[in-house]
């Protein structure tokens, strides 16, 4: 793998340094957004519970063990986070809006959420987070506890200038990251070992977190193939789909190349998968369902079964999760908004033979898509 010094450091993209004040204003924003989403869907307060939710309106990041975090957010202004003391002390950087409560090791913190939570009776919660031991629980304190994850899902779809800015850094890491990875492959090289290098090497220059899936020929048929033991051969198509999470924000890239010249099948897969990924980017505007992004794709796709097969969607919203909702699939019908970052990208798969997918991370925006990282236009070709 290449030396550390040969990636771009977080510093040296544009945006992604931010002030601790920044995230401070951004935070408070957000927080008084919910609230007011809150109050126009006649609840008194909105509970948060999932650590991405969490960090979003706190800019902490829980680890999410056994133990209780929770940010209530009141209709009558107020609002706190509710700890474990054990992680009192990261919340230096916590809003100035939010009263700081921390429950002891004897608690398993319900007794004080009540307490944050009395005067209210109707609270939202985030369906998808919250166990049903701590809704029921709530109940049992004469709350009327409500499904509204929506509420605080539709503020995480619209992406502000601070998060734009560190998904970007993100994406960068990633492009040359993949960019390093290509020039050192060479034949004999395992697919297990490949991807362990590249995460390290990911960790190493920033990333908290990172989920390379690096397949070789025949294993890249599957989308989702777990890494082996295979080697690399001459004639192999290369899929490495990478992805980091930088500053709490991911970015995720998917790249394809061959050893060798490409075959005809390769150069053919390949030029249907990037004609396929043109087309759903355009299709990447405001208004648009998010299923017409995906039948933009999937009409090319589709229309060279001896190609191989189509097997997922055209993409993914993407952010303080690697996945996260709209998913651009031919059930949903979620109208595409500015501030939206969506992967892009479409595949196309021959068991037995290989795969294609080609991926980038894609910002709507009312002027139309704008792609955060470079636009790959040809199949790389490693030395055989």
């Amino acid at each position: 793998m290449p030396p550390q010094d040969a990636l771009v450091e977080e510093s040296d993209v544009p945006g992604a340094v931010v002030t601790a004040a920044g995230v401070e204003t951004a935070t408070a924003v957000r927080l008084e957004r919910l609230r007011a989403s809150a109050v126009g869907a006649g609840l008194d307060a909105f509970l948060a519970t999932g650590d991405e939710s969490i960090a979003y309106l706190t800019g902490f990041r829980p680890l999410q063990l056994e133990r209780l975090f929770a940010v209530a957010v009141m209709a009558n202004g107020e609002g706190a986070i509710v700890v474990p003391r054990l992680d009192l002390g990261q919340l230096d950087d916590a809003p100035d809006e939010l009263a700081k409560v921390a429950y002891e090791a004897s608690s398993d913190g319900l007794p004080e959420l009540a307490v944050v939570l009395s005067g209210a009776h109707r609270i939202g919660v985030e369906e998808d987070h919250l166990i049903y031991a701590r809704a029921a629980a709530l109940r049992e304190h004469g709350f009327d506890v409500v499904p509204a994850g929506h509420l605080i899902a539709a503020l995480r779809w619209r992406k502000d200038d601070l998060e734009i800015a560190k998904i970007s850094a993100a994406c960068e890491l990633v492009e040359q990251t993949l960019a390093r990875m290509f020039a050192e492959l060479r034949p004999g090289a395992v697919e297990r070992e490949v991807n362990a290098q590249v995460e390290s090497l990911l960790r190493e220059h920033g990333a908290s977190a990172a989920h390379p899936l690096i397949l070789f020929g025949e294993n890249a048929a599957n989308p989702h193939g777990q890494p082996s033991l295979r080697e690399l051969r001459r004639g192999d198509v290369v899929c490495a789909d990478l992805s980091a999470c930088l500053d709490g924000y991911w970015g995720d890239l998917t790249r394809c190349a061959t050893v060798g010249p490409a075959s005809e099948w390769a150069h053919e897969a390949w030029q249907l998968v990037r004609d396929a990924q043109w087309a759903a980017i355009d299709a990447c505007r405001t208004g648009n369902a998010a299923r017409a992004v995906d039948a933009a794709q999937r009409s090319l796709v589709e229309s060279r079964p001896d190609l191989g097969a189509c097997l997922h969607g055209a993409g993914h919203a993407i952010g303080l999760a690697v996945h996260e909702p709209p998913f651009l699939v031919p059930r949903t019908e979620t109208a595409l908004e500015e501030g939206m970052i969506f992967t892009i990208e479409p595949g196309i798969y021959q068991a037995g033979t290989g795969g294609i997918r080609l991926e980038d991370d894609v910002l709507v925006t009312v002027s139309g898509p704008e792609v955060l990282s470079s636009h790959a236009v040809d199949l790389v070709q490693l030395e055989a």
